[in-house]
């Protein structure tokens, strides 16, 4: 495999796990907040606005967390492959810093 469709689908995967972690954090943080006893502030699964929200696709907000734990888990990993594939950018960018300091 070519090493651009490498990085790509690194890159893909990376940004469609970056939804899932922006998504899962929203249902977490307004339809299902702590503290609430599933006091939802939007209307999911008719319970109505403000209604009695306790589960959202039948799961609980413990569940939603478990959900995005994973999924940072997975964006970690990603991040590392992404850097592992960059390495030689990275390390010529690096030496460049070093470079342009040193007094000639």
């Amino acid at each position: 495999m070519a090493r651009s469709m490498e990085n790509f689908i690194v890159d893909l995967v990376s940004f469609l796990n970056l939804l899932g972690l922006i998504f899962t954090g929203y249902v977490m943080k307004y339809v299902l907040p702590p503290g609430s006893g599933g006091q939802g502030r939007l209307f999911h699964g008719g319970a109505g606005r403000g209604g009695n929200v306790k589960e959202l696709w039948s799961m609980t907000r413990h569940e939603w967390g478990s959900i995005h734990f994973y999924l940072a888990v997975v964006f970690v990993f990603l991040i590392v492959v992404h850097i592992i594939l960059h390495w030689k950018w990275v390390k010529c960018y690096i030496e460049s810093l070093f470079r342009a300091r040193r007094p000639k």
